[in-house]
């Protein structure tokens, strides 16, 4: 009967998986069925936002409530002391990047120029520590990971610096609506406030390769919070934090828009994980 039961699971995430509009080798669909049961997976279908594509969104049962209530797009499981994020990278709305055959396909922001890069699926993993390692001194460097973090769209975030030879400034006017734009191997990301998701207030953006989570421009008691300058991050209180923890922030100074306005700076606040 055990037997049966597993053989009947499989058969229902095999199911799931196969209604997703985004193409998924067979060997991925597999893989999700195999993760189903042997972490407790839940998996579902979802569409974010009119026009983009849909979804595959799995967490396992031991994953906290303020991940799976908030993040999708991803796979994320518990082993050990850290959080596995998986995730394709495809942003779940459209973007000017995405080729014009897939339907996703829209037009650049005003006085923005498209880079020579299309957006193209990812196989990608962050190991992130469940529990936060504040440190004080010695910070890790945010130099040379391109993954620092994701965002509740299971897009990955990159610093507040251009590839070698370039500038923020110059790749900024290269984003899309959203304020996104791929790398030369189609790797979609996101330095600055991510527009579909947050927009000059307080809601969740994401979380960090460090555990420390990322909220948008404002605390939730709606002021602009003081930031590290090397970390962008403070100490705060949040309903998904009730205890208190530290929290990074998209940034506010300058103008409050634009390049100024990057999520993480040149350090970490927390002993970093790692992303592949």
């Amino acid at each position: 009967m055990k037997m049966i039961n597993k053989l009947l699971a499989v058969l229902l995430v095999l199911t799931v998986v196969s209604g997703c509009k985004k193409k998924e080798s067979k060997d991925d669909t597999a893989l999700l069925a195999i993760l189903a049961l042997q972490s407790n997976t839940t998996c579902k279908t979802e569409t974010l936002n009119t026009g983009g594509p849909s979804c595959q969104t799995c967490f396992g049962s031991d994953v906290p409530s303020w991940i799976t209530d908030n993040f999708h797009c991803v796979t994320v499981t518990k082993s050990g002391t850290n959080y596995l994020f998986k995730t394709t990278n495809l942003p779940p709305h459209k973007s000017a990047y995405y080729s014009t055959s897939t339907g996703y396909n829209e037009s650049m922001g005003a006085g923005r120029t498209k880079n020579p890069n299309n957006i193209s699926s990812q196989n990608i993993t962050l190991t992130i520590p469940a529990t936060p390692t504040y440190v004080s001194s010695g910070l890790d460097s945010t130099a040379g990971i391109d993954s620092v973090g994701i965002t509740v769209y299971g897009v990955v975030i990159f610093n507040n610096q251009a590839a070698p030879g370039d500038s923020l400034a110059t790749e900024y006017q290269t984003m899309d609506q959203s304020e996104g734009h791929p790398q030369n191997a189609g790797k979609y990301h996101y330095h600055t406030e991510p527009y579909k998701i947050t927009s000059d207030d307080s809601k969740l953006v994401g979380i960090m390769l460090d555990g420390y989570p990322i909220y948008g421009k404002r605390s939730q008691s709606g002021s602009y919070p003081t930031l590290d300058g090397t970390t962008n991050t403070t100490s705060c209180t949040t309903t998904h934090f009730p205890s208190g923890t530290y929290c990074y922030h998209v940034g506010h100074s300058g103008t409050n828009t634009g390049v100024d306005t990057y999520m993480i700076a040149t350090s970490f606040r927390g002993r970093k994980g790692s992303s592949n």
